[in-house]
């Protein structure tokens, strides 16, 4: 799906979309978030690829000693979260074309956006150009294992009404999609061993669904 068409859905829910993660994860997004970012490095300039409301950014606390920076295509998300956020800085850009500057960041997060990039390994070439050497990329996505196919099952079935109530159908029928896109762990650090990323951390959250990784820029 287009970028063009990926911001404009989230603009639109972008009123409603913390409000929906929470209940759809049952509170344990800000759990899973808390928990990455325990797993990166405790300073230095922040970089949130597809921030949205910019709930990452934020829950790095006012104290953090770096810029808090976040980057989304849905220019309506950018909007709430600069509301949210007075001191953090946010660019309408995409995560395969970063406008910072080589070495510019020594962490990289994505919240539930990985398997939302078109390009991913263009995005891996374009994290390792902005990291420091030994800067990390911290991911919190869906992904595929065994259990995928429930997965989407509850969300065609028990989640139904709530994603239609909030979203409309053409929305929820998108966030559908995205779940049947999604990687693998294994494929996932496949794409970041080749591009010269050591993998340092592996979580599995809310019986695999959830799956939380940590990489290093080893160059």
């Amino acid at each position: 799906m287009k970028y063009s068409v990926v911001a404009d859905i989230f603009s639109q829910i972008s009123r409603v979309y913390d409000r929906f993660l929470t209940i759809a994860t049952m509170g344990r997004i800000h759990r899973w978030q808390r928990e990455l970012i325990s797993r990166m490095h405790s300073e230095g300039n922040w970089l949130d690829v597809g921030t949205g409301t910019g709930e990452v950014l934020i829950k790095l606390g006012e104290s953090y000693q770096g810029s808090r920076v976040g980057i989304d295509p849905a220019f309506g998300m950018l909007l709430v979260a600069k509301n949210k956020c007075r001191s953090c800085y946010f660019v309408q850009s995409l995560g395969e074309s970063l406008p910072f500057k080589e070495g510019s960041f020594k962490n990289i997060s994505l919240s539930l956006v990985f398997r939302h990039l078109e390009d991913k390994r263009s995005f891996i070439q374009e994290a390792n150009r902005v990291l420091e050497s030994g800067g990390r990329v911290g991911i919190i996505d869906i992904g595929r294992f065994r259990g995928t196919p429930a997965v989407l099952f509850l969300m065609k079935t028990l989640l139904k009404p709530i994603g239609l109530l909030i979203f409309g159908r053409d929305k929820w029928s998108f966030f559908i999609h995205s779940v049947e896109e999604s990687y693998s762990i294994d494929e996932v650090k496949q794409m970041f061993d080749s591009a010269g990323f050591k993998n340092e951390y592996v979580g599995k959250r809310l019986f695999g669904i959830i799956q939380i990784l940590v990489f290093a820029k080893t160059a």
